[in-house]
């Protein structure tokens, strides 16, 4: 009997392809993500890798951690998304393996998976701790091949969050730098400068309701408000040490080459830039620094 076109179709996608995605430290120098490829491969060759990055700065969880946050959304839910950023490999820290909604994580027990909790109220993790899931004998300082890579591949060839760990409860989260929200201001700080010297900051989950106002949840807020803050985007004024920005903008193309800018970047985060320039040499604004907006 042969099957309709629209029947091939459904049958196909009943069963996806598996998909892990890397997010490393590694670099693209050495072989350290091609022996994780290999190892994965080797276990589900069905798989589909995906890189998402292997130039975190060494050892930085928290940018691997913003990384993860602003792209796994944008996956399948049955996607295996694993993380290698492990300055504490061999130590007390936990190997963990993460489900949600969203996908599953495979990643060390140092936050690096906390805007991920927070995000996805609906999770459970295990402590990686099944070592036939693992390669024999693992190393001391290359788990991210020997643990994170054979546990990732078997989850996304069919195997579930308890057959390869045991409950963890409280995994460990980053401390966050909180926002202050007064009638007066909101005040946060820069936490990451990207490649082209665009400056982040920890004001989130901003949201424009027209071309003039903003809103903006009061989330990781010391403050007593529960409900979004409007923002007039046009007489707002924006502050980090003596460099002052005019108004919150759209896009960059709003301001002349050269000028500077105070946006909302692609994920909802308040950045500080220059158009088609590099705001955190120019400007000398760096991580840690303050950025308040002048409501």
């Amino acid at each position: 009997m042969h099957l309709s076109i629209s029947s091939r179709y459904n049958a196909r996608m009943a069963k996806p392809h598996p998909i892990i995605t890397l997010l490393t430290d590694f670099g693209e120098r050495d072989g350290y993500v091609g022996a994780m490829r290999g190892v994965m491969l080797s276990i589900t060759p069905e798989a589909r890798l995906v890189d998402i990055s292997h130039e975190v700065a060494p050892q930085d969880i928290r940018q691997a951690a913003l990384i993860l946050s602003s792209v796994y959304t944008y996956f399948p839910s049955h996607t295996v998304h694993l993380v290698v950023v492990d300055p504490g490999v061999g130590g007390k820290r936990h190997p963990i393996a993460v489900e949600t909604p969203r996908g599953r994580f495979v990643a060390p027990d140092n936050g690096v998976l906390t805007y991920v909790w927070l995000a996805e109220p609906e999770s459970r993790a295990v402590t990686l701790d099944k070592p036939e899931y693992w390669l024999p004998s693992p190393s001391y300082t290359f788990h991210g091949r020997d643990i994170f890579s054979p546990v990732a591949a078997h989850l996304a060839g069919g195997a579930t969050l308890d057959d390869v760990g045991s409950p963890l409860e409280d995994p460990v989260m980053l401390s966050f730098p909180p926002l202050s929200i007064t009638p007066e201001v909101i005040r946060g700080e820069v936490i990451q400068i990207d490649r082209f010297g665009n400056v982040l900051t920890n004001i989130m989950h901003l949201k424009w309701l027209d071309e003039e106002w903003l809103e903006l949840q009061p989330i990781m807020a010391s403050t007593d408000l529960e409900q979004p803050v409007r923002i007039n985007a046009r007489r707002a004024r924006v502050t980090s040490g003596w460099h002052n920005f005019q108004g919150i903008h759209q896009t960059y193309s709003q301001v002349e080459v050269g000028q500077t800018i105070a946006l909302v970047g692609s994920n909802g985060e308040l950045e500080l830039a220059i158009n088609q320039g590099n705001a955190n040499k120019v400007l000398g604004i760096d991580v840690g620094d303050t950025v308040t907006i002048h409501l």
